[in-house]
This record gives structure tokens, C-alpha cells and sequence, in this order.
């Protein structure tokens, strides 16, 4: 999603000292919020949450982890958070999801309906040094989620894979929205499995899907999907309103 950034004429303060020191009174309190500000943080594991599977995928252009989860509880689950360690050889954590500021769908799962099974994809792994190999995951308690969230019905139709190694290959698709709730920022997450074991993984962010309509996206991976079996996640992003 594009942020446009509005320039508006500032008023004139009484003095230059005046207005320097209301400048820095400014930032001061935008730096002390940002000190403030925590990343995620994960208590008791959810047992009802089961994790199916988990793995991670690199390339010269990062890291990506993909975790496969179920509900099996009674009751479906919203922003449910997702602590992710990267680890290297010998067990060294590489990285970890934890850092303030991170983006929602890279820290949680926005839906886990009862007794369905959601595959969950960070793509924004970047390590300073070492190469991946084991993935550890936990899952935390997360919000009841409304019971309108179950008419929401997002489908991925017509994937296509395009490009080649060296330019890239991404899948292009469309997400179609099956519900009378329009969705905002709407993360897809997709895996390729070779052999059963994930070779590839990426993400893709619709900025808009309206209520009964579909829109295009396309998926940068990390590893390659040539030749792997293609599976899309597409979550809805908002829940309520549903009829």
C-alpha cells in the first residue's frame, strides 16, 4: 500500500529559539516512544495451535521461514503471534522475529478458523552471516475472533509461474474475493514443495480487494519453484461485517 505524505505550512511561532525548541521537544518525544516500543514477545505456547510443519529456505537474496499450523480447538482465532528463531549450524540462532516495528503479518496470523490448517511465510529474513538450516517456532494465545469471520472466502485462482533464475521467477495469480467484505492489505502467503519438502517460499501483499471482486499479485520467492508444487494461503485480513 502507497503512503502519500501531505506538506503542510507550519504556523509561525512567537521566535526562531521558540520554534526550535518546540522542534526539539518534538523529536525528543518521537525518540523516546520508539525506545519504548516492543517487539513481539510470545508466553505460554497455545495448545490447541498444533505445528504441522516448519522450514526455512535461502538464497543470495535472504531467508524465508514457513510454518504450517492447525486449530484444533473449538473456536477460531485472530492475530494469533508466531515467534520464529533462525537457527545455523550447531544450533546458533541466526535471527529471531522479535524487533519493534516489524510488519503484523511477519509477527502474527490474522485467522485460524477450528480445525483448519493455515501455512504462515516470513520472507523478510535477512542474516548478517551463517546459513540457515533449522527453524523453531511458537505460538501464542491470540483474540477471539468474530463470528462473522467465517463468511470471509478468498481463493487464489490461475497461478503461473514466470522469469528465470537469473532475472527472478515469481508466480503471478489472482486473489478472488468470494465475500461482501472487502479486504485491506491482504497477505498471501505461498510454498513450493519439491518431494515433498519446501525448495521455495514468498509472500505477496494485495493492497485492496473489493467485496466480490479479484485483483492480480505477484510472489518474489526466495529458493527456486521451478518444477515444485505451488500452494497459496490467502488469509483475510479483515474479519468483521460479514453476512
Amino acid at each position: 500500500m502507497s503512503t502519500v505524505l501531505a506538506l503542510l505550512p507550519a504556523a509561525l511561532a512567537a521566535s526562531g529559539c521558540e520554534s526550535t525548541r518546540a522542534q526539539a521537544e518534538k523529536l525528543t518525544q518521537e525518540g523516546d516512544r520508539a525506545f519504548a516500543a516492543r517487539g513481539l514477545r510470545v508466553g505460554a505456547a497455545n495448545r490447541d495451535v498444533e505445528i504441522v510443519e516448519r522450514a526455512v529456505v535461502s538464497d543470495v537474496n535472504g531467508a524465508a521461514a514457513v510454518v504450517v499450523l492447525r486449530n484444533g480447538g473449538g473456536r477460531a482465532l485472530g492475530d494469533v503471534p508466531v515467534a520464529i528463531a533462525v537457527k545455523g549450524a550447531n544450533g546458533k540462532v541466526l535471527w529471531r522475529n522479535d524487533a519493534p516495528g516489524l510488519e503484523e503479518g511477519l509477527t502474527h496470523v490474522a485467522l485460524l478458523a477450528p480445525g483448519r490448517t493455515v501455512t504462515w511465510v516470513n520472507d523478510q529474513i535477512l542474516l548478517a552471516a551463517g546459513r540457515p538450516t533449522s527453524l523453531a517456532a511458537r505460538v501464542g494465545a491470540g483474540d477471539p475472533a468474530p463470528t462473522a469471520a467465517a463468511a470471509v472466502d478468498i481463493a487464489v485462482e490461475g497461478a503461473r509461474l514466470e522469469g528465470d533464475p537469473t532475472s527472478g521467477v515469481t508466480a503471478l495469480a489472482r486473489a478472488v474475493n468470494r465475500s461482501s467484505v472487502a479486504q485491506e492489505s491482504l497477505v498471501i502467503a505461498a510454498v513450493a514443495r519439491r518431494g515433498g519438502s519446501v525448495v521455495a517460499a514468498g509472500r505477496a501483499i494485495v493492497p485492496r480487494l473489493r467485496a466480490n471482486d479479484a485483483e492480480r499479485f505477484q510472489v518474489f520467492f526466495i529458493g527456486d519453484p521451478r518444477g515444485a508444487e505451488l500452494t497459496f494461503d490467502a488469509q483475510p485480513s479483515t474479519l468483521g461485517g460479514a453476512r
